[in-house]
């Protein structure tokens, strides 16, 4: 079947990333709390969190227009050769010794209790000591993995798949395998998204992209159910407010509607808790930094584990593995207020437009994810921690090569097509 419909297309089209991305901003921290304020539950800062979010959607959309640095994707541009053969072997070298020492210093692997049967709370503490809760020289490990999982194999198993190399799918499950491992529901987006991007860019059939987009729903309610276990025994009826932590969706009615509480309210309400532990305990005052352990440590700060704070605000008790992740311009305000917030928002379009304008489709097909990852958390640690800075760095300055120019040819030439018909249909 021919690529008749342009709806995958257009969605993993990287000229749509800032206008589809400020939708998904505006749609869950604008509009639903201005909802939730004025028809369910009155909150003040809800509608603080509206206004941030507006804001931010605003110098984003400033920030993707700006031509500040378009001169580093143009022809001819200088650029540090890298061997794509080697770079690979690298990267899955040094990530398979660091699988070896995690899996060997683990206490125990949660999916593995999960399939004994073993209970949530039991559950909810091996994932957090699996790499959280190091300590000593092995809390390097929580880094090495955020780096591995969210920017470095990603784009690597990306390269791998256009490069059409034999290693691919037995390195994609390797890849998928260590994402399930520890039962963290969103770590296998950064597995399939970018393969799914590829597949919507290579492909004339639909087929493989709704493929991979049903094995993921599956896959989401699969894990799911290891991570929550359901017991007739301990079931108790919801409490609290939808848009609230007290909300007990997880334990009275299943995997469906704690997956709608988890994808549609708790984003919301842990970016408006964020404000309220900033205001109400921080005093407001401007954090400058210190909710990074790097700045923290860098300009001589004491450190404000701010998510941590959050955790204890919604659950009435500090946990030292448990963070309330929220949205970007949250951490943006707290650190450096508004001012902060349009900066961060600038540079997020500006970096959008990167994807835009690169000609590195590895590269490119970790927007999706990007976006994913601002959208429920910070923009400091998606660049220092997990490894976008040197994306970043690859993308203005480097150039991994591929053996064959004419992989690349086939490639471009799979797209065209796929393109031509996009244009076609707009017209």
């Amino acid at each position: 079947m021919r690529h008749k419909t342009t709806i995958f297309y257009t969605l993993t089209d990287t000229r749509w990333s800032a206008a589809l991305f400020i939708l998904a901003l505006f749609s869950v921290y604008a509009v639903l709390p201005i909802f939730a304020h004025y028809l369910l539950l009155p909150n003040q800062y809800f509608v603080d969190l509206a206004q941030l979010s507006a804001i931010a959607c605003v110098a984003i959309c400033l920030g993707y227009f700006l031509p500040l640095v378009d001169h580093r994707f143009r022809e001819g541009a200088p650029r540090i050769a890298i061997d794509s053969q080697a770079f690979h072997v690298v990267v899955w070298g040094t990530f398979l010794v660091f699988l070896l020492i995690t899996f060997a210093t683990a206490d125990a692997v949660p999916i593995f209790s999960a399939l004994k049967g073993g209970a949530t709370v039991e559950l909810d503490e091996q994932r957090g000591e699996f790499l959280k809760g190091r300590v000593g020289v092995e809390a390097a490990l929580s880094y090495l993995s955020t780096f591995y999982v969210s920017a470095l194999l990603p784009y690597s198993l990306a390269k791998l798949f256009i490069e059409r190399s034999r290693f691919r799918y037995l390195l994609l499950m390797l890849f998928l395998a260590f994402s399930m491992s520890f039962l963290v529901k969103s770590l296998f987006i950064y597995v399939l998204v970018p393969l799914f991007y590829l597949a919507v860019r290579q492909k004339r059939s639909i087929l493989l992209p709704l493929s991979i987009v049903i094995g993921s729903l599956v896959l989401l309610y699969l894990m799911t159910l290891l991570a929550v276990q359901f017991d007739a025994d301990t079931v108790a009826p919801s409490g609290g407010d939808f848009f609230d932590a007290t909300y007990a969706s997880s334990v009275s009615s299943g995997p469906i509607e704690f997956l709608l509480w988890r994808s549609i309210a708790v984003p919301m309400f842990t970016a408006s808790d964020t404000l309220l532990v900033f205001k109400e305990q921080l005093d407001g005052q401007l954090l400058w930094g210190a909710t990074s352990s790097f700045l923290a440590w860098i300009f001589s700060l004491e450190r404000v584990n701010l998510e941590r704070l959050v955790f204890a605000q919604q659950f009435g008790g500090w946990n030292d593995l448990a963070n309330s992740n929220s949205v970007y311009f949250t951490e943006a305000f707290a650190n450096f207020g508004w001012g902060g917030v349009v900066l961060f928002s600038l540079f997020i379009g500006q970096s959008l437009r990167w994807f835009r304008k690169s000609r590195d489709e590895a590269f490119k097909a970790l927007w999706i994810i990007y976006c994913f990852a601002l959208f429920s958390g910070g923009l400091i640690p998606l660049l220092l921690s997990n490894g976008y800075f040197w994306m970043f760095v690859l993308a203005l300055f480097i150039k991994v090569k591929s053996g064959s120019r004419r992989l690349a040819r086939r490639y471009i030439a799979a797209e065209r097509p796929a393109r031509v018909a996009v244009q076609h249909s707009v017209r």
